[in-house]
């Protein structure tokens, strides 16, 4: 009886034991994950940075994980589960680093996606790291005109154009060309776009020997589409005639407009920092630069060939919700003095008031307040609100010329291909989105600004750090993916 009741005893102290002994080599095994957690947590960059972990805290999370588990190895050896079954302890390291980023993320806020041409930060800048880390240049889509090098870059594509000269033969004189169609100009339309390096062969398994070389086919109808985005032209796969009367534009010629851009881009400075926005008026583009990438894209209407947009450099300085609009005496003298005459009580109804100047005083329109604007001493201004021509947001950029960004009522200006319609400013198709990438930094988010937007005060907000802004005339340059692009020559500046 004795020794049953010392034989149970001794069995209770060895159950106790190898209980503990699991209890210890479990939280052992747990002991990894939680130590990478608080190392992730520490390193999450700020929600409104919307910036990667930098590489070298990523890599200190793995070596103090490693750390964690190597005196463990033998533990956790012994509780291995079966062949094929996976759970949290058997993972990989970069499984359970995926599965903890995926618990913090569901955790968080979600944040809101960009209606704008908006690219992945965190992709992007990881490539850009890898870039500088391997001493080359970063290259993708988003990937932006590198100032320091972009003229000798030209320079270099104007010398192999050169050399096409000899090759380059123009299409017959006809009519348009479309997929379907079937003759000997079609043979020289696929000579030529493989001259340009647009034309690659046929999509898919087809053999080369089997298709015919004067027919309009699918091959032939991308490389089209593909010559017609790189130099500005609708994008419509058929050879109409915009896209004839470009393809009769030599190799030589195209040699040129090369140069005089190199020579523009030389202007421009090596470095413009950071983060920079980028107007090209030939382009119709504003982009928004942030670490050699392109973050956000935008259409642009730009100044008519009798206002034209002038290049400068300058600073985003402050942005203006709900403006008013101070009319300048060019535009006053030309366009509304007149309405004013004609129509006084469409002009008031429309929100315009005669302004003195240097005073805030306005009254309404009247014979008498007509004739002081006339005579140089007053001007029209336009009360903040839904029918103002600056829309409902305006980024204050110092210069002498009074050009602004600003939004517009015409939206529908945006939906063509070639816009050159403004005074001299420049319009903006989204500038709410310009609004909150500038003001993000500052706590602002999407719901604040369309709050800003709303009613008839006008509110400026000052940009903390104000990004530098360049507004250039460049018809020529070659992309992230090492493309040459070419744009219609609007202002006439390449003769």
């Amino acid at each position: 009886m004795r020794t049953n009741t010392i034989a149970r005893s001794h069995c209770r102290r060895t159950s106790s034991r190898h209980f503990y002994a699991i209890v210890a080599v479990s939280c052992c095994a747990l002991l990894p994950l939680t130590t990478y957690a608080v190392v992730e947590d520490t390193v999450e960059p700020p929600v409104e940075q919307s910036a990667p972990a930098e590489p070298a805290e990523t890599e200190q999370a793995q070596q103090a994980e490693q750390k964690a588990e190597q005196p463990k190895a033998k533990k956790e050896k012994a509780e291995q589960p079966e062949e094929g079954q996976v759970t949290a302890k058997n993972k990989p390291a970069h499984q359970q680093t995926e599965k903890i980023a995926d618990v913090e993320t569901a955790s968080e806020p979600k944040k809101e996606e960009s209606g704008a041409n908006i690219a992945n930060a965190a992709d992007a800048a990881d490539a850009a790291d890898a870039a500088d880390a391997a001493g080359t240049p970063y290259t993708g889509e988003d990937s932006a005109v590198n100032f320091a090098t972009a003229g000798d870059t030209l320079r270099k594509q104007a010398e192999h154009y050169r050399q096409l000269k000899d090759h380059w033969q123009p299409i017959a004189t006809g009519a348009t060309l479309r997929a379907g169609d079937q003759g000997p100009r079609v043979a020289q339309l696929r000579k030529l776009l493989q001259l340009f390096g647009d034309y690659s062969g046929h999509p898919g398994p087809i053999i080369e020997a089997a298709a015919s070389p004067d027919r309009f086919d699918a091959g032939l109808q991308l490389a089209l589409e593909s010559y017609q985005r790189r130099h500005g032209i609708p994008v419509t796969g058929i050879a109409d005639r915009a896209t004839l009367k470009e393809l009769e534009r030599p190799p030589e010629a195209l040699a040129r407009v090369l140069e005089i851009n190199a020579e523009r881009w030389d202007k421009l400075p090596d470095k413009p920092g950071k983060r920079y926005i980028l107007v090209n008026v030939p382009d119709y583009q504003l982009q928004l630069i942030d670490n050699r990438r392109i973050a956000l894209s935008m259409k642009t209407v730009v100044g008519k060939s009798s206002k034209r947009t002038p290049d400068m450099t300058t600073k985003v300085v402050s942005v203006v919700f709900n403006p008013t609009w101070t009319v300048p005496r060019s535009i006053l003298l030309t366009d509304l003095l007149p309405k004013a005459r004609n129509n006084p009580e469409a002009m008031h109804k429309r929100g315009y008031r005669v302004v003195k100047y240097g005073t805030n005083t306005t009254t309404p329109i009247s014979d008498e307040s007509i004739q002081s604007a006339a005579n140089g001493k007053a001007t029209l201004r336009q009360i903040s609100g839904p029918g103002n021509t600056l829309g409902r947001v305006k980024f204050v950029i110092p210069n002498k010329q009074a050009i602004f960004l600003h939004d517009t009522q015409a939206q529908s200006l945006f939906e063509h291909p070639h816009r050159a319609y403004s005074h001299g400013c420049i319009r903006l198709e989204q500038p709410e989105e310009l609004a909150y990438a500038l003001l993000g930094p500052q706590g602002w988010d999407r719901t604040r600004v369309a709050q800003s937007t709303t009613g008839d005060e006008s509110v400026t907000i000052k940009v903390d750090n104000p990004p530098k802004l360049f507004i250039a005339y460049l018809t020529a340059w070659v992309d992230g993916l090492g493309k040459v692009q070419f744009r219609p020559d609007v202002y006439h500046r390449d003769n």
